[in-house]
Formats: structure tokens, sequence, C-alpha cells
């Protein structure tokens, strides 16, 4: 365990593949860089006001996991640094989406937050927001604790997050730009769609999301095992 653990720290062991590798970037070897870039590029966002990064495949679901449950939020920046969508610039970034750019994070129970110390959707949403000139607003508290959507059909994903969301919005909202409710990954879009809800139906400014990765909803439950395993490994390493 300290041995595997010293090799990633002193920048050896690819995050990816965990093979050892001299050439990483840093964290990543080559052979998983290119299969991250084209990964990016398969990505099918499920709607118009929807942009995924990454599709849910075995790399991407460890990087997350990496993200979510190995306190390396660092992850969140590199992901977003390194999709296809980014085109070498910041200014393929949601090109069409009416400017400035309002990033709010998909908030955690205070109880979560406190196991983790860090949102995972509010650093994905600073990512994106550094390379757009945008900004991270954490218009959006989350009241309810509610068990994991994963393993839920589409139906009970929507009940269970049904009210969990609480607007927490400024006296004065901003007179134009984009809302982009940010969250680590897309299913369904329950979560991201009960935030929506809790912003309001007089909400003035257009809202869009944005998620690291898209999972198609008949994988849910092999993450869902994958994604309890990678949550009982950080329990067990506290």
């Amino acid at each position: 365990m300290f041995e595997n653990w010293s090799s990633v720290v002193f920048g050896m062991e690819c995050l990816g593949c965990g093979l050892v590798s001299e050439k990483l970037d840093p964290w990543l070897c080559p052979d998983c860089q290119r299969m991250l870039r084209n990964l990016s590029k398969e990505t099918k966002c499920p709607s118009e006001e929807v942009v995924c990064l990454y599709p849910m495949e075995s790399l991407t679901r460890r990087l997350i996991h990496l993200l979510k449950y190995r306190a390396i939020p660092g992850m969140a920046t590199y992901l977003v640094e390194h999709s296809h969508i980014m085109g070498g610039g910041s200014g393929n970034l949601f090109p069409d989406y009416a400017r400035p750019l309002y990033f709010v994070p998909v908030p955690l129970h205070r109880a979560r937050f406190r196991e983790r110390g860090y949102n995972q959707a509010e650093m994905i949403a600073r990512a994106l927001a550094s390379h757009t000139g945008g900004r991270v607003c954490r218009w959006l508290r989350r009241s309810v604790f509610r068990v994991s959507q994963t393993k839920l059909t589409q139906d009970e994903r929507q009940r269970n997050v049904a009210g969990a969301f609480e607007p927490r919005l400024p006296l004065k909202l901003p007179a134009c730009g984009t809302v982009i409710v940010v969250d680590d990954v897309y299913t369904t879009g329950a979560t991201t769609g009960a935030c929506v809800d809790a912003l309001g139906v007089d909400f003035p400014l257009d809202v869009k999301v944005c998620t690291l990765l898209y999972d198609a909803p008949f994988s849910a439950t092999m993450d869902y095992v994958a994604d309890c395993q990678a949550f009982r490994n950080y329990i067990s390493n506290q």
C-alpha cells in the first residue's frame, strides 16, 4: 500500500492504468492521455440544454473516483482542461451562451461535505469559470440528505431529489447572462433538473447544465457498484 501511494506522490504511477511511467503529465501516461482525448470526442450530450465533457468509461470512472474519494480536487481542472470541447482555448467553451456565465454547483449536504472536505461540483464549476471568465455562484443549498441516485429508476430518481434543493439567490439578480448548473455526472438529469426547478419558474436568466461525465441510464447499476466500492475504500482509509 505504501509503495503504491508513494509512487503516486513522486509522479511515477499513472492514475489511469496504474502502470509506472516517466512521461506523466503529471497524472496520466501517454496512452491514457490519448484515450482520454478520444473519449472526450465521443461524448454524446443528452439534450441541447446539457453539455457533458466525457462519457462514463473505465478510465473516466476511475478519474472521477479520484476526484470524489481520494482528495484530488485538482482532477476537476485537469478534466476540464483536457476535454475536447476546450478546443485549445476557452473561447470554444459554450460559444452560443449569453455572457457573462454564472456557474452554479449542485450543492452537497453538509454531512457529505464533512466527509469529503470539499464539493466536487464546485471544483468543476471553478475550473469552468476560470476558462470562460465566468463566476461561481452558490445560489442553491441542499436541505435534505438523500440516498444515492445511481441504483434508482428515472421516476425514483425524480422523487428522491424532489424538494431536496432550495434557492439562495442574491437580492438583485444579474440583468443578463446564462446560469449553468454544474455536477460531476449526468444520468437521467433528475438531480440537475431538481436544481433548475429550485431556481423557480420565473427565474429571469437562461439556465443550462454542464457535467464532467455522461452515464447512460442502462449502465448506471454497474457504475453504482463501482462507486460503492470506491466509497468503501475511501472510508476504510480515513
